[in-house]
Formats: C-alpha cells, structure tokens, sequence
C-alpha cells in the first residue's frame, strides 16, 4: 500500500462501546488521540468531521479486524481506506516496543497507526465493497455457522439418548438431524411408547420416509421386540424426555432456517459471474460451489497461482536456517473457513476425478496422514483454479492429464 495521496493516518482500537482513534498526518506527526463512541450515530458523525477537517486526500485507517458495523461504515465512504492489520502482529510489536507487558487501549492505537505509517508495504487495503460478493459471503458463512451450531445440537441429541433411549439411535436412522428422526423422536420419544406403537403404524412411517427396505425394518423390528428399558422410573425418565424434545424442537427450526439460507445462497450464486469455472470442478455442489466462488472472486480476476493457496492457509510454511535447518510445517495462523473450504473440495473431489484418487493412493502408501493427503491435493488444486479463473476455461480433465503427461514426458 502507497501513503503518498493519505492526508491522515489513523489507529483504530475498536470495541462495542468506545472505539479509541489516534490520529497522525502524512509526515507521521501524532495529532490527537480520542475516544469514538461505538454507536452509528455518534461514529458517523465523528467521520464527517474527519473529513470536514482533512478535505483534501485519502483518509487510511488502520484497524485489527476487516469486517464488523465500524468497517462497514468506513469502507462506504469514498476517501476511507481501510487497512486490516492481523491482531498477531500488533501483538507481536507491542511486545517488542513494551517488554514489561503493559497493554491499554490509547497505546494499542498508536501503535496500529505506526505499523502502518512505517511499514505500509507490508498491508494491502480492503477493496471497494462489491455488494454480490459481500452478500454470497455473508450468506455461506452463516449458512456454515448453522451448520455448526446443529452439529452441536446432534451431540447434545445423541447424549441425551444415550442416557434413557439408546434403542432411538437404531430406531432414527444414521443422522440425527434428519426430517425422519426428528418426527421419529416427537411422536414416540421414549422406549416404552416406541413399543405401544402398532409395528404397522411404525412400518407406514419408515416407507413414508423413504426407509422402507425390508432388511432395515426387519432388523428394527426385532431391536424393538427384543429392547429393555434403561430405567422405568419416571423420575428419570421424564427430565430426559423433555430435554430431548427441547433438543428437536431446536433441530426443526435449524434446519427450517438452513433450507431458508440454502434457497437465499442457490438465488444468489445463479447470477455469479465464472460460475460454469466452478461448477465444471469435480466434487463440487450446491453447498461448496458457491464458497469456491467467493473464494475466487476475492482474489480478483487474475491471481496469480499462489494467490488462492496463500490466502486460504493451504499452503504450508517452510522454515530454513544456515545450520541445515530445512522443514515444512502446517500453517496454523489461517482463515479457517476458507482453509476449511478447501479442504472439503479437496476431499470431495477424490470420487469424482481419477488423478486425485491416485494422488491421494500414492500419498498414502508413502504413510502420510489422511488430513495432510487433504491438505496437499487442495494446495495442488488451489494452483489449477487460479489458472482456469486467470484464463476463464472450465475444466477439463482430459486436457490436464494430457498436459501432465506431457510435463512428466519432457522430463
């Protein structure tokens, strides 16, 4: 980043409340240090009055987090730069310039600013809000976080049936969040009303359901003939029971939310741009096609072939040292839903594409571990989608394993 056109450079300490601003000029000179009251009216007003007494020139912000309602508000406004500084490296300078460990908010600021006044080189600033990007990221990120917060719900189902109804678990099926265990669990949510219940009633719900395969009833069949309660005592009981139906009633209204997001994200990835780039990649769906747009998109139009693996934490850190010091190590310091991302693509593109199932083969008869297979193809992946989105051309497999047979060939 350049602060030749800057007129101000400003720290920003963020918090809920109060958001404490130290603010210098072009020739590093400190002006002032304030505290913002977080509230948008009282924030906006105080970026009008930035810019009423800096008229002239960008206005650069450095700030430790690149989202938020502060950032939001900033990065509508033409002159406002905003420049995301990762909270380890203000961390890491503020133990550098204050070895005893001291830490307030008024010093976090001015150091922020500093880091970028003498370093500027080493930020890039957010880019102009693309609002069709903006909006598919937001959705596939809570969308993700949905997802997250049933999985959780699931645990806390399964432990629950664990304690008075583990028969349920046979009884449901293989996800418990799934349509039929949730109406399963509500209309018989223990043991002994699973038996009062007539085996026709049960075996019209399963092919209501679609389970109706006569090994699967037979073998529930029989788990209920044969199934002994974990206690009959209703004091128990009861509680359980009511917590598990706590439980599905939250299920229900995740996954009624879920398919709200879904619909949202499937209107919205429809008008994407390069979409066809993304959906000719093998393994990909409705789920993961609209994050590896995202992921793309954020790169901008012609990344360069690390851009995606650097970005994404894929690719792996290598340390060196004159000592003969030579080793790769897994990138712990990345953004995890993006690394995530990919990740998942990669494993699921094993079953769709001949040379990642090889890949994966040979990575582990060499004895590597199952998440580091994973991680490797999606490094060697991030470098095909960023050419293919370079030089927008879907994918084809034929041509790469030409190609690829070519390389080995020249050598």
């Amino acid at each position: 980043m350049k602060l030749e056109q800057a007129a101000v450079i400003i720290g920003l300490d963020w918090a809920d409340r109060t958001h404490v601003c130290c603010v210098y000029a072009a020739d590093a000179t400190r002006l002032q240090t304030l505290e913002v009251k977080a509230q948008p009216e009282a924030f906006g007003a105080w970026l009008e009055a930035v810019e009423q007494a800096h008229p002239g020139g960008r206005i650069v912000v450095a700030i430790e987090r690149p989202d938020g309602a502060a950032v939001q508000m900033m990065r509508a406004r033409a002159r406002w730069v905003v420049v995301p500084v990762n909270p380890v490296v203000l961390h890491r300078f503020r133990q550098a310039f204050t070895p005893s460990g001291a830490k307030d908010d008024p010093g976090d600021a001015a150091l922020l600013g500093e880091i970028v006044l003498t370093h500027p080189e080493k930020f890039a600033p957010l880019r102009r809000p693309d609002e069709r990007l903006e909006r598919l990221e937001a959705l596939v990120r809570q969308r993700r976080h949905l997802v997250d917060m049933r999985t959780a719900l699931v645990e806390q189902l399964s432990a629950v049936l664990k304690a008075y109804y583990p028969q349920a678990l046979e009884l449901a099926g293989s996800s418990l969040s799934s349509p039929m265990a949730l109406e399963l669990l509500g209309r018989w949510p223990d043991l002994a009303a699973a038996k009062r219940a007539r085996w026709s009633t049960l075996e019209r719900f399963y092919q209501r359901h679609h389970c109706g395969r006569d090994a699967v009833l037979d073998r529930r069949r029989e788990l209920l003939k044969s199934a002994r309660a974990v206690s009959t005592a209703d004091s128990y009981v009861a509680p359980l029971r009511l917590q598990m139906l706590s439980i599905v009633r939250q299920m229900a209204a995740q996954n009624a939310s879920l398919a709200e997001f879904e619909t949202a994200i499937a209107a919205a990835y429809a008008q994407a741009p390069g979409r066809d780039i993304i959906d000719s990649l093998p393994g990909t769906g409705a789920a993961l096609g609209p994050r590896l747009w995202v992921a793309c998109q954020q790169v901008g139009a012609r990344p360069a072939g690390s851009d995606l693996a650097l970005k994404s934490g894929v690719a792996p850190v290598q340390q060196r040292s004159g000592e003969g010091l030579n080793r790769v190590l897994f990138r712990r310091s990345r953004p995890r839903f993006l690394h995530q991302t990919w990740v998942e693509f990669a494993k699921h593109s094993v079953a769709k594409c001949t040379w990642a199932a090889a890949y994966c083969a040979a990575r582990k008869n060499k004895g590597h571990g199952k998440s580091a297979i994973h991680r490797a193809l999606a490094f060697k992946w991030t470098r095909i989608v960023a050419r293919l989105w370079r030089d927008r051309v879907c994918y084809d497999e034929r041509f790469y394993l030409q190609h690829q047979a070519a390389r080995l060939a020249a050598a």
